[in-house]
């Protein structure tokens, strides 16, 4: 009896670590091309989007996370340094721009902001726009300001 007992146990560990095996930890990875993400399947993100942590990324074609300005779908997305995609008024490269803050794609054309109407288009506001407290580069880095990051 305790002979079968303990061949059930260990055939029972084994399957349990087999299994295991075969199931990869889905996340983030830096590798030297630029940060990936991995698929519980083992596959990479390959030109879509990922919801980590309630942000949002982007993966292009060649499984590397987009940073900086980012044309999907007949739209404009900005993605911070750490490829976080983000929302609100922005400042970049010295023009303002609205993104909207549960879609995350760039706005154009009027919008009220502030008790404001501003006109935005793809190169920012008409007017000079409301005051921006964060500055960023084309690259999605941040140029003044303060930034939050996700993975924190």
């Amino acid at each position: 009896m305790k002979k079968k007992y303990i061949m059930v146990t260990a055939l029972s560990m084994a399957i349990t670590i087999g299994s295991a095996m075969s199931t990869l930890a889905a996340g983030f990875e830096s590798t030297s091309q630029g940060m990936k993400y991995r698929w519980g399947s083992g596959d990479y993100c390959t030109n879509n989007w990922v919801n980590y942590k309630s942000h949002w990324f982007f993966f292009g074609n060649d499984q590397l996370m987009r940073t900086g300005w980012i044309q999907r779908d007949n739209t404009w997305y900005y993605a911070a340094d750490t490829g976080e995609l983000q929302g609100g008024i922005m400042k970049i490269n010295g023009n303002v721009y609205y993104f909207n803050t549960s879609t995350l794609k760039m706005v154009s054309g009027p919008y009220n902001y502030n008790n404001e109407t501003h006109y935005f288009t793809e190169n920012g506001t008409t007017d000079k726009g409301p005051y921006v407290y964060t500055e960023w580069n084309s690259d999605g880095t941040i140029k003044r300001g303060t930034k939050i990051g996700v993975f924190r």
